[in-house]
């Protein structure tokens, strides 16, 4: 049976964009419904820390000085002339303006914490980042019907965040969020997929959405905002665009298929950086793809490809170091998967992708090929077929620059990012140590995602933009759906998600302003 719905806002997606877009729409005085496809609220940002990459906020501002001068010099120097300037301006602008608006509900608590940003030799670089963290949220502060909305937390293997009864991370984002929305009179429809867009010429004026009792036919007095993510599980258009991956290497949530962006092009939207990804390399697990910021960075690793040879500074920001997997697998230099390669005094120290120290790696992941143990070198080189000469003699020459304190070859250790990651206690260079100490241990890497990042065309109140650059009326959106105003680059924490947010709150108020005139 299909029902009539009617509203002013339909958001079409769940995760923080969509949840922000919601808010700011409601508390506005605005009837919004929010349908989500699948049976959970979150997308990606469940699975993140929800660090917000969002210059000049009020809430860092209190740990730190930062200038507009100093972050519009940032980004002029890391974008490199792929973003959009016209997006870039909106953002930063907005980034503040949004951050105060969503203090002034209660639900909403951010608290700062250093985490630098990820081009430390651009000029304006902050290496105490300009990112914020929402504030960890016990779950009995929303109450079991709404913590079941949201998307279950990854196992730890993959990097999950919750602890106790508290959630963390992207959950108590998304938590401190639905609770604001639920109280704004926000109605939400789970598993409600979208359809198709209605539209007359130039406008959209509503939308056919799928539910659990049929499906629904919702009017829209002033716009849809589209921010359902991106298209990470489409391989086949991943491959068509030029995305060097393979199924189950993603890590952005299962409904990020891309239907949402099939349809908006279908009515004349326009679409950019189909190519791009927030790329990241990620550790292959029996449970899929893990996602570990620090275990890189902790000195005493080393990553090599399929000749035994390094091709890049491990301790590199996520994104810079997956564009290294991604450049190579492109240009036929790298094979996949690379190998990270540790030894037992890193185990001891570290542990080993989410285990404890001292732990043994599991036999699960020895038997299954998740993981490689050799009593020497050249037995873990045999284990993983690559030549036992140039993994030696790799490695040698790492050691050597360990000892020194100074990678002659690829620059770890030399910047405030890298020392960031590393171990004070450990000297001469706190990112540098030597893999000497046996038995030796790999784990294989492969090119994977934080989410798709290109999209639909946007303008800087998150217009959808037609083929011919013109705003599509009542279309906006927001999220790895939009094509990003970053470009090809990644400048810092939190960027994706704050990117959301900020083109969510900039599409409501749009719409705002659009129903009072």
């Amino acid at each position: 049976m299909t029902s009539s719905l009617e509203c002013d806002v339909l958001v079409v997606g769940g995760g923080a964009g969509a949840l922000t877009g919601a808010l700011t729409a409601a508390t506005l005085g605005l009837d919004v419904i929010l349908a989500e496809k699948t049976e959970y609220l979150g997308g990606t940002a469940a699975y993140a820390g929800a660090g917000l990459w969002l210059p000049l906020n009020s809430v860092s501002a209190a740990a730190f000085a930062d200038t507009r001068e100093k972050v519009d010099a940032y980004i002029a120097a890391t974008t490199d002339g792929t973003g959009f300037a016209d997006l870039r301006e909106a953002y930063l602008d907005a980034a503040p303006e949004m951050v105060d608006f969503l203090l002034q509900d209660p639900s909403v608590e951010f608290h700062w914490r250093a985490f630098p940003d990820y081009y430390p030799d651009a000029p304006g670089y902050m290496p105490s980042g300009r990112a914020i963290f929402p504030k960890p949220l016990p779950d009995w502060a929303i109450g079991n019907d709404l913590v079941r909305l949201i998307r279950p937390e990854l196992p730890l293997i993959r990097g999950g965040h919750d602890t106790g009864n508290k959630l963390r991370g992207g959950r108590a984002l998304l938590g401190r969020l639905i609770q604001a929305c639920v109280r704004a009179g926000v109605r939400i429809e789970l598993e409600a997929p979208l359809r198709e867009l209605d539209t007359r010429p130039g406008e959209v004026v509503g939308a056919c959405l799928g539910g659990r009792d049929g499906d629904m036919n919702v009017r829209v007095r002033t716009g849809v905002l589209l921010a359902a993510g991106g298209f990470d599980h489409d391989i086949d258009m991943r491959k068509r665009e030029g995305h060097p991956v393979e199924a189950g290497w993603q890590m952005g949530a299962p409904g990020s298929t891309g239907e949402v962006l099939a349809e908006a092009r279908r009515i004349g939207a326009d679409a950019d950086l189909l190519h791009e990804a927030w790329w990241t390399p990620a550790f292959d697990t029996p449970l899929g793809p893990s996602f570990r910021v620090h275990q890189r960075g902790h000195p005493g690793s080393i990553v090599v490809d399929q000749d035994g040879r390094r091709f890049c500074n491990e301790s590199l920001p996520y994104d810079r170091i997956g564009r290294a997997f991604r450049t190579g697998v492109l240009n036929g230099t790298l094979t996949l998967p690379a190998w990270f390669i540790v030894d037992q005094a890193y185990v001891d120290r570290y542990g080993l992708n989410g285990e404890p120290p001292r732990a043994p790696v599991p036999e699960e992941w020895l038997a299954g090929g998740f993981a490689y143990c050799g009593d020497t070198l050249d037995k873990l080189a045999a284990a993983l077929g690559i030549p036992a000469e140039n993994l030696g003699k790799t490695i040698e020459r790492f050691n050597g620059f360990a000892d020194a304190g100074v990678d002659e070859e690829f620059g770890r250790g030399d910047n405030a990012f890298d020392l960031f990651f590393g171990d004070p206690d450990v000297n001469p260079n706190p990112a540098l140590a030597p893999v000497r100490t046996g038995p030796f241990y790999a784990l294989p890497m492969v090119l994977s995602d934080l989410g798709t990042k290109g999209g639909l065309r946007a303008d800087p109140h998150a217009r959808v933009l037609d083929e011919s650059g013109v705003p599509i009326t009542g279309l906006y959106a927001a999220g790895n759906i939009m094509a990003s105003w970053t470009g090809s680059c990644y400048p810092g924490p939190g960027a994706p998600i704050g990117s959301s947010m900020v083109f969510g709150y900039l599409a409501a108020r749009h719409m705002v302003d659009r129903a009072q005139k």
